[in-house]
C-alpha cells in the first residue's frame, strides 16, 4: 500500500527509505540493545519530520508485528537512549506506537506466496511461534501453528492483561497472519512430535513458553485460596472470573505480580497488597507499571517475604518475616536476608504468588532438558537433540520479554531454512560499528535541555473499573515534538580526507559543541561519538572536506536544486523563487506546515533537514539557476539546537554582500529565522513574494525598454 516515491505540490520527491552506498553511520546504542535490531533512528527521525507513513514502513521492515509492542515492548532502547545522559531518553516505544496509529498499520495487508514444499509445524503460538511462522510464510513454506488453548497468542493472550495490550490488537496480527496463509489450530495439544512427522511436516519448531508457576516452597502454600499468579491471569484472560474475596495479597516483584494485582483490583477487589523481598530499587517490574499500580492504590510491602500460610475460618493467614539486603547474588542484585524475630502475621482471602515461572514439557517429546526445565537447544542452529527439531523462545532462555521473543521467532525460520535447504548455517556478524561511548561534560553542558514529553494514561479512578487500556496515544503535535528530542547519535561529521582538510580550524571555532580538535600529530579529529550532526562544520568548511556519516549533506541539496530547476522550467511560473525550509518544520504541525500545504505557483520548496546546513554556495546557485528570490526559513523556537539563527543570518550577510557586486539588490534574499508563528511567516513571505515580484516587473520592463 506503500508507493516507492511521492510527489508534492512543491515539485518535492520523497524517496523510499533506504540505505546509501555512502552512508557511513554508525548504530546507535538503542538500535544496539534492540533485540530485533530495529532502525529506531531512522523512524524517529522520520515522525520528527512527520512523515508517518514512511516511519511506519521501517517499523514493519524491522517488526512483524509492531501493533503488539508498541504496547507490551519493555523498551530497554530507551535505557540505552544518550538522551538519558542530557535529560530523559526519548519516548521511544510511545513513539512507534503514533506511528502504528497514525500510520495506519490495522490497514496493511500481508500476503505470501508458497513457493517450497516442506511443511513446517510449530508448537505454540505465542510471540516467538507467530515470529517464526510470520516469516517462515515469507519465505514461502507451509506453515501450521497448534495451540492448546482457544485462542491464539500463548503469553500474549493469557498472560497479559488487556489494560496493557487490548484484545483487538492481538486480535489484527492473528487475522494478519491467516492471510498470509498460516494455518492455525486452537484447541489442539500436540502430545507426540513423532505424530507431526507421520504427519508429513519435515521440521518442528517447539516455542510452548514458560506457563508453569515455580513454587514458593513454604508451609500451607496448597492451601485453598493460594493460586499462582500465571493460572490466575490465564482464567480472567480467557473470560473467567475468579472469586477472590476482599483483601488480596501477590507475592512477587516481576510484570506479572503487578499484573496479578492489578488485574485483582480490576475484579473488584477491595485491598491488595504486594509483598517483595527486595527493595524498589531491585523490583524487576517495569518502574512505570509499578508507579501506576502505587496510583491505584495497591500497597507493596517491600523487604517482606511470606515463610507460611495457613488456612483459618475461610482467611489465610499468612506469616511473614522482615529482610535486609546482603550480599549481590548471581543475578547482580542484592541478596534478601531474613531478620531474626522480625516475623508478622496477615489476613487476607486469596494469596497469588508470582515468583518465576519455567517451560513444562511433554515426556513424549523426547528433547533433552536442561537447568529450569527448559530445551537445551545448539546457540547457532537452535536445534535439538532430535533431528528437524527446533525450539526457541522462554521455552529454551526461561521468561524473557517479547522483543526477545520475537527475535528468537526470526532467527528459527532462518535456522530452519537452512536446515530445509540443506545449507550450513553462519552467525551473522554485525556488519555495523556500533557507537560507543557517553557524552562529555562540556558537549551536554551546550546540549538544548527539553523535557520528555508522555503520552496520556487515564486517570487512576478511571481505569481500575474496567480492563481499558491505560495508555493513550500522543497528539501529531506532541509526537513530533518529542521525536525531535533525538540527539541522532551516529550521524555526526566525518572528515573525508585527512590531505584535504586546510587545518584551517574553521570547525574548531564555530563548532556549538566543542568537538572537534586537534590530535597529537596536529590533525583535526571528529570524534563520532560526541558529534551531534547539526552540520555547521560542514557548511563553513572552506575546503569541503567535512561530510554528514548519513547523506543528509550538501549532495541532497545540491541534487533538490537541480529537480526544481527542471521543474521550474516545464511550469514557467515567474517570478521564480526558491526557498530553503526546515524539513521538521515543513510538515504536520511545524512552525512552516502552512507552507507545504498552501501551494504557490513560482514558489520552490528545498526541504533541508537543518537550515544551519544551508550553505551561502547554495543561495547563490539558485540565483545562478535563474531564481529571482532566495529565502532560508528555520523552524524557530521550535528547533532542537542553538545558535541556528545565527549561522543562517552570516550566511545571508554573506550572500548579500555578493549580489551587490554583481548589480543585484540584496534584498532578493531573506532569512525567517525567528520564533514566528506559522501565521506570521506567511504573511512576511507574502510580503517577500510581492516584493520580488515588484523587482521582476521592473527588470522586466527595463529590459522591454532596452530592447
Amino acid at each position: 500500500m506503500y508507493s516507492s516515491t511521492t510527489d508534492n505540490a512543491w515539485g518535492y520527491q520523497t524517496d523510499k527509505v533506504k540505505k546509501s552506498s555512502f552512508d557511513h553511520s554508525l548504530m546507535p546504542p538503542c538500535q544496539a540493545v534492540c533485540p530485533l535490531r530495529m532502525e529506531i533512528r531512522e523512524y524517529v527521525d522520520l515522525v520528527a519530520q512527520g512523515r508517518i507513513m514512511e516511519a511506519l514502513r521501517v517499523i514493519r521492515d524491522g517488526n512483524p508485528f509492531p501493533s503488539i509492542c508498541a504496547y507490551v515492548c519493555t523498551h530497554p532502547c530507551e535505557e540505552a537512549c544518550r538522551r538519558n545522559q542530557v535529560d530523559k531518553p526519548i519516548a521511544i516505544r510511545a513513539l512507534k506506537r503514533f506511528a502504528v496509529e497514525f500510520g495506519g498499520d490495522r490497514m496493511v495487508y500481508a500476503e505470501a506466496d508458497t513457493t517450497h514444499s516442506e511443511k513446517v509445524a510449530i508448537v505454540g503460538s505465542g510471540p516467538a511461534g507467530m515470529a517464526c511462522a510470520y516469516y517462515l510464510r515469507k519465505l514461502g513454506y507451509p506453515v501450521t501453528v497448534f495451540e492448546a488453548h482457544s485462542e491464539v497468542g500463548g503469553m500474549l493472550r493469557v498472560g497479559i492483561p488487556q489494560y496493557r495490550l487490548p484484545r483487538e490488537v492481538l486480535n489484527t496480527e492473528v487475522q494478519r497472519l491467516a492471510q498470509m496463509g498460516v494455518e492455525i489450530r486452537t484447541n489442539t495439544r500436540v502430545v507426540s512430535l513423532d505424530l507431526l512427522f507421520d504427519m508429513g511436516y519435515k521440521a518442528v519448531f517447539i516455542t510452548i513458553g514458560a506457563h508453569q508457576s515455580i513454587r514458593m516452597g513454604i508451609e500451607g502454600e496448597d492451601s485453598p485460596g493460594v493460586i499462582d499468579g500465571a493460572t490466575f491471569l490465564r482464567e480472567v484472560n480467557l473470560g473467567l472470573k475468579p472469586s477472590l474475596g476482599e483483601r488480596v495479597a501477590v507475592v512477587g516483584g516481576g510484570n506479572v505480580a503487578i499484573d496479578a494485582a492489578r488485574t485483582a483490583l480490576r475484579l473488584g477487589v477491595r485491598k491488595v497488597s504486594i509483598f517483595y523481598r527486595r527493595s524498589r530499587a531491585e523490583m524487576p517490574a517495569d518502574p512505570s507499571e509499578i508507579e501506576q499500580a502505587l496510583e491505584e492504590g495497591i500497597n507493596i510491602l517491600f523487604l517482606v517475604a511470606p515463610i507460611r500460610v495457613k488456612r483459618r475460618n475461610a482467611r489465610l493467614s499468612v506469616t511473614c518475616i522482615k529482610m535486609e539486603l546482603g550480599e549481590p547474588d548471581a543475578s547482580g542484585r542484592r541478596q534478601p536476608v531474613p531478620i531474626k524475630g522480625s516475623e508478622f502475621n496477615r489476613q487476607v482471602d486469596a494469596l497469588l504468588t508470582a515468583i518465576g515461572q519455567a517451560p513444562q514439557m511433554p515426556s513424549d517429546f523426547k528433547v533433552r532438558i536442561g537447568r529450569g526445565s527448559t530445551i537445551q537447544v545448539d546457540p547457532v542452529t537452535l536445534t535439538t537433540n532430535r533431528v528437524g527439531v527446533f525450539a526457541g523462545g522462554d521455552a529454551v532462555t526461561g521468561p524473557a520479554t517479547v522483543t526477545q521473543a520475537l527475535g528468537a521467532g526470526r532467527l528459527a525460520a532462518s535456522r530452519i531454512d537452512d536446515y530445509l535447504r540443506h545449507r550450513y548455517p553462519r552467525v551473522e556478524k554485525e556488519t555495523r560499528e556500533v557507537l560507543v561511548g557517553d557524552l562529555l561534560p562540556e558537549t551536554i553542558e551546550m546540549i538544548r535541555k527539553i523535557g520528555r514529553l508522555e503520552p496520556p494514561i487515564l486517570s487512576p479512578e478511571a481505569r481500575t473499573g474496567d480492563f481499558k487500556a491505560v495508555e493513550l496515544v500522543y497528539d501529531w503535535t506532541t509526537a513530533v515534538n518529542e521525536s525531535r528530542r533525538c540527539l541522532r547519535c551516529g550521524m555526526g561529521a566525518e572528515i573525508t580526507s585527512q590531505d584535504k582538510c586546510a587545518t584551517c580550524l574553521t570547525c574548531l571555532r564555530i563548532c556549538p559543541y566543542n568537538v572537534p580538535h586537534l590530535d597529537a600529530s596536529g590533525a583535526i579529529q571528529i570524534p563520532s561519538d560526541q558529534c551531534l550532526a547539526c552540520g555547521i562544520c560542514i557548511a563553513e568548511c572552506p575546503a569541503k572536506a567535512i561530510i554528514l556519516r548519513k547523506p543528509y549533506d550538501r549532495r541532497q541539496i545540491t541534487e533538490e536544486l537541480h529537480h526544481i530547476l527542471k521543474s521550474a522550467a516545464e511550469s514557467k511560473f515567474k517570478p521564480f523563487i526558491v526557498g530553503f525550509c526546515c524539513q521538521y518544520g515543513l510538515f504536520g504541525t511545524g512552525t512552516l506546515s502552512g507552507l507545504w500545504r498552501e501551494s504557490v505557483a513560482g514558489i520552490w520548496i528545498v526541504p533541508v533537514l537543518c537550515v544551519a546546513r544551508v550553505e551561502a554556495d547554495h543561495l547563490l546557485s539558485a540565483f545562478e539557476m535563474g531564481a529571482e528570490g532566495v529565502f532560508i526559513a528555520g523552524c524557530g523556537e521550535q528547533c532542537a539546537r542553538e545558535n541556528t539563527a545565527y549561522w543562517v543570518n552570516q550566511r545571508v550577510g554573506k550572500v548579500r554582500k555578493a549580489l551587490m557586486q554583481i548589480g543585484l539588490q540584496p534584498e532578493r534574499v531573506r532569512a525567517f529565522t525567528s520564533g514566528a508563528t506559522d501565521v506570521e511567516i506567511s504573511k512576511e513571505l507574502d510580503t517577500f513574494i510581492e516584493q520580488i515580484g515588484g523587482l521582476y516587473l521592473t527588470s522586466t520592463i527595463m529590459q522591454e525598454v532596452k530592447s
